[in-house]
């Protein structure tokens, strides 16, 4: 997960959605990582969301309440729409 996602943040060049839809599994490393890409990606001007349905992966983001900055959202559709909209302090 580190390398893809510090490929797709090094060649961001649109709003990045992050799919964890297939991730059974993730940890508070997890969730750093995801928060300094979505940091890298702000600071280049872009937007930044999460796919996640339901379950214990999305459970760990309200756990950090990290749901809307991180702009976690249940499908595809969301996350693209979520990623457009300006960026949060």
């Amino acid at each position: 997960m580190i390398a893809a996602i510090n490929e797709a943040v090094a060649d961001v060049a649109a709003p990045l959605v992050v799919d964890l839809s297939d991730v059974v599994f993730m940890d508070s490393t997890g969730l750093a990582l995801l928060m300094n890409a979505r940091r890298r990606v702000v600071r280049l001007g872009q937007g930044f969301a999460i796919v996640c349905p339901g379950g214990p992966i999305s459970r760990v983001f309200e756990i950090a309440d990290m749901v809307e900055s991180l702009r976690v959202c249940p499908d595809r559709d969301t996350a693209r729409l979520a990623a457009t909209q300006p960026a949060r302090a």
